[in-house]
């Protein structure tokens, strides 16, 4: 019997054809089952390198997966095969956006805009890059358009709103928030909606009392904690930020936003190694963020360790090279090292970067405190 068996031949089951492939990896995206969706798409590519739906669909996959460098990785060398493909320019914006390298997104939609110039999603995303650019009559102008064609949307008002408070015109600015609020769902969302135009208008006093009126209708409001928070840092109110933050990452301890703004609080107070431990959580959670190497590479440098701060400020340089601060750190870093040529480099870059801004950039809850 065994030597019959030994003169059958091996049955090799064939492998699905790339078509079938790709088709159970698509399907396995649209289910969430990231794993399957990837292996499938890299399968895909082992035979058809230049395959654009697998690339794009595995940038997909590394964004959602919070692989935002792989992703932007991937929607480039998918974009030098397919260049005028808007969905992969849009993913791409989305992705920096989302990083929050607000000139390389802007530049993605604007390539997207010259092949679809009414394409709505990507004007609104081009608007909101302006905004955080500094660049408020520029949001207004591509806004302004797309309210009288919608003028009950919602997000579109939120952006209006914050434009003109950004050019300190209150009164445009309060007609579009309140038209804003008078679409949202119920006051305690139109007061969090509020909040987040106040604070992003960089009126904090008014994004102050927005947010704790939506925090005494309702403490445990999605979101409500960390906002607040995230105003007290930039009013200055340490103590009250940490309570906010700290409720924040205990209502929800996958909230990455409540845990970098309260690690970053912490190190600008003072308290590096307390707020190493909730910049290495948020790290865990949104692994390529600038803003929290940052954040770490200035702790470590509290700590006299400016070894270690090198190459964690180097990689918030990699992901975001706009960032004025970044390179101030890195060079303060580098002359601790000795490193004085590499220091000069970086100090210069600094120069550079604030003359080339007609308005001086910060990020987020970063460098308002060098």
């Amino acid at each position: 019997m065994l030597a019959i068996l030994a003169l059958m031949p091996s049955l090799v089951l064939p492998a699905d054809p790339p078509s079938v492939v790709f088709e159970k990896a698509v399907a396995a995206l649209s289910a969430e089952d990231y794993g399957a969706a990837e292996r499938g798409f890299r399968q895909v590519l082992q035979s058809q390198p230049k395959h654009v739906g697998a690339l794009g669909n595995l940038g997909v996959v590394y964004s959602r997966t919070e692989r935002p460098a792989k992703a932007i990785e991937t929607y480039r060398q998918a974009l030098r095969l397919s260049p005028q493909d808007p969905g992969l320019l849009l993913n791409l914006g989305l992705v920096y956006l989302k990083q929050e390298s607000y000139k390389a997104a802007a530049s993605s939609f604007q390539r997207l805009l010259k092949l679809r110039p009414n394409h709505a999603q990507a004007i609104e995303l081009l608007a909101t890059c302006h905004l955080q650019l500094g660049e408020a009559a520029a949001a207004i102008e591509k806004l302004e358009p797309l309210r009288r064609s919608n003028p009950k949307h919602a997000g579109i008002l939120y952006l209006l709103g914050v434009a003109y408070l950004k050019q300190n015109d209150r009164q445009k600015g309060k007609l579009a928030l309140d038209e804003m609020m008078s679409a949202a769902l119920s006051a305690t969302q139109a007061s969090f909606l509020e909040g987040k135009a106040y604070y992003d208008g960089t009126r904090f006093a008014e994004a102050q009392e927005a947010f704790e009126r939506v925090a005494q209708l309702d403490p445990a409001f999605p979101g409500v904690q960390r906002e607040l928070g995230k105003t007290y840092v930039s009013l200055r109110t340490w103590e009250k930020a940490r309570e906010a933050l700290l409720r924040a990452v205990q209502q929800d301890p996958r909230d990455g936003e409540a845990h970098y703004f309260l690690g970053s609080s912490l190190v600008k107070e003072g308290h590096p190694a307390e707020g190493i431990h909730y910049l290495a959580f948020a790290n865990k959670l949104k692994p390529d963020f600038w803003g929290v190497f940052y954040f770490l590479g200035r702790a470590k440098l509290q700590m006299n360790l400016s070894a270690e701060a090198v190459p964690l400020l180097e990689r918030a340089v990699e992901l975001n090279g706009d960032e004025e601060s970044v390179f101030y750190q890195l060079g303060l870093a580098l002359r601790a090292c000795g490193r004085k040529a590499d220091a000069q480099r970086a100090m210069a870059k600094v120069r550079e970067l604030k003359e080339a801004s007609r308005v001086p950039l910060q990020p987020q809850g970063a460098s308002s405190n060098r």
